[in-house]
């Protein structure tokens, strides 16, 4: 009984794999003016997309430890500091929906200094004239703790005084990531 269902199962797989490898055969290839048709129409179409719509609007300018630093110093603004890995799921999420809000970006670009920090990838960075590898840089943001999950926000005004850095654990959507920026800004 159980080898007649699989040989039944088995032809019946095969039948449809025949049918459709011939039906898919029998259809006729398209020319090349056909395509460029087709390709002008989707482009065409493209250009109404989300993703195209929003491919025009200014993003943020993310900067290194040590040129964020610098740059946030000189220009007297707001260090924010993305912590973030490769891996993580909510890191994309918030540089996709977060960091990339027209109000956010417009707001980042007048107040604050944007910092993109991957404590997994080892590298030196400056700050206060003190150089630090990656490891001890998520140590001196965290002040003294490890960095308990990604994503993770510090928020830095007074950057001569690290007891300033204010760190904000996981995802922050557009409403809150607002608030935190108005916090820092209004202080």
């Amino acid at each position: 009984m159980f080898r007649k269902l699989i040989f039944i199962t088995l032809a019946l797989t095969l039948a449809i794999g025949i049918s459709s490898a011939s039906f898919t055969e029998n259809q006729p290839k398209p020319t090349k003016k056909a395509a460029k048709k087709t390709k002008a129409k989707k482009s065409k179409d493209d250009d109404k997309t989300p993703a195209a719509a929003t491919a025009n609007t200014e993003k943020l300018t993310w900067y290194s430890m040590t040129d964020g630093f610098a740059k946030a110093k000189k220009e007297k603004k707001v260090l924010v500091v993305d912590v973030y890995t490769d891996w993580c799921y909510w890191c994309k999420v918030m540089d996709k929906l977060t960091y990339e809000n027209k109000s956010i970006v417009t707001k980042m670009k007048k107040y604050a200094v944007a910092v993109k920090f991957n404590p997994e990838v080892n590298a030196n960075h400056t700050v206060n004239g003190q150089v630090m590898n990656s490891d001890q840089l998520a140590t001196y943001l965290n002040k003294g703790g490890r960095i308990p999950g990604y994503p993770m926000t510090f928020v830095w005004k007074d950057l001569s005084n690290s007891s300033k850095i204010e760190p904000y654990s996981g995802y922050m959507d557009t409403t809150t990531f607002n608030a935190v920026l108005n916090k820092s800004i209004q202080e």
